[in-house]
């Protein structure tokens, strides 16, 4: 079994993690080890969308990336067969 701890939460918290791994069909655990990797997921995305944001907002930069897309999707039609 792996190594686990103890985490403080309001009794609401609680009752509502419970709910959501019953429904789940989960583990507490596994089910909150799940929140917290879609949680990072979403920060990362977000953070990604901010800064595609500062790209286009800079025309300069921006024409650089299409340029930069514009060859790698060459590559695509190179006519090799993917595995």
């Amino acid at each position: 079994m792996a190594a686990t701890t103890t985490v403080r939460v309001r009794p609401d918290t609680r009752e509502a993690i419970a709910r959501l791994s019953e429904r789940r069909g989960l583990a507490t655990a596994d089910l909150l080890g799940e929140l917290v990797a879609h949680a990072e997921e979403d920060e990362l995305l977000a953070a990604m969308n901010d800064d595609f944001r500062h790209l286009q907002a800079d025309p300069s930069a921006w024409s650089q990336l299409e340029t930069e897309r514009s060859a790698w999707e060459q590559t695509l039609l190179d006519g090799l067969v993917g595995a």
